[in-house]
């Protein structure tokens, strides 16, 4: 099959096109041909071999952690897919014409969404749902502020914080209000707006995206036993 592999640490100019070995599914395996294949910051960060410190590679490599497409086989034991299924999937070597991995890493995709879109959400949708539901763990009527909110993580964090019954403010830019608006969140605040952070109401959590300085201000308007969760990095103090 036709992969894009990566020989070396360095720029995207590094990712080659080969023929490698066609995957075989393992027992509780999946095995999809991929229509599309998303790309997220961690694939630049491994690419680039600034995560090599503490996230090695074995090169040469195939990244990409996003796919969808149809099942074309399954492994032994796998009975919640068949054959022809159009699926979305967080994997591993998802730069590639053909993708195996364990069958709780697919969902079946809705027939009305398209497959080519589908490939962006499995990372963003599970780093939102984790963000609010283990790291800040947001409880129903709880006041919770999403950073970045009009961002892949931000939205599917806006999404995962409402079902949970929070009240849910979404933080973007200033020019991103009106857009914000549609996210179905309690509240839109520009958080490059000094005053609209100090009108902030006590928080019970803050779910971050962006992190750096504006967390460290947005740190302060949270309540004694609060949570500040960040994707991005231990939060300041």
């Amino acid at each position: 099959m036709k992969a894009i592999v990566l020989d070396a640490y360095g720029d995207s100019d590094a990712l080659v096109q080969q023929i490698i070995a066609d995957p075989m599914p393992a027992a509780g395996e999946v095995k999809v041909k991929v229509t599309a294949a998303s790309i997220n910051p961690i694939d630049w960060k491994l690419r680039s071999g600034r995560y090599k410190g503490f996230m090695p590679l074995e090169l040469p490599a195939v990244l990409g952690r996003d796919v969808s497409g149809v099942v074309v086989a399954l492994g032994t034991g796998v009975d919640e897919f068949k054959v022809g299924d159009r699926v979305l999937g967080l994997v591993d070597h998802g730069y590639a014409e053909l993708v195996t991995a364990p069958a709780m890493n697919f969902a079946v995709v809705p027939s009305g969404l398209d497959l080519a879109d589908a490939a962006a959400i499995p990372l963003v949708c599970l780093t939102g749902a984790q963000l609010v539901d283990e790291a800040a763990n947001v409880q129903r009527g709880q006041t919770v502020l999403v950073t970045g909110a009009l961002g892949g993580v931000g939205r599917f964090a806006v999404y995962a914080a409402t079902v949970r019954g929070a009240k849910v403010i979404a933080g973007v830019r200033a020019r991103q209000v009106v857009e914000a608006s549609s996210l179905g969140a309690d509240r839109v605040v520009a958080l490059d707006d000094e005053a609209a952070i100090a009108a902030l109401p006590a928080l019970d959590a803050v779910a971050d995206t962006i992190g750096g300085p504006l967390l460290d201000r947005l740190t302060l308007k949270v309540k004694d036993g609060g949570v500040v969760a960040s994707v991005v990095g231990v939060p300041g103090g």
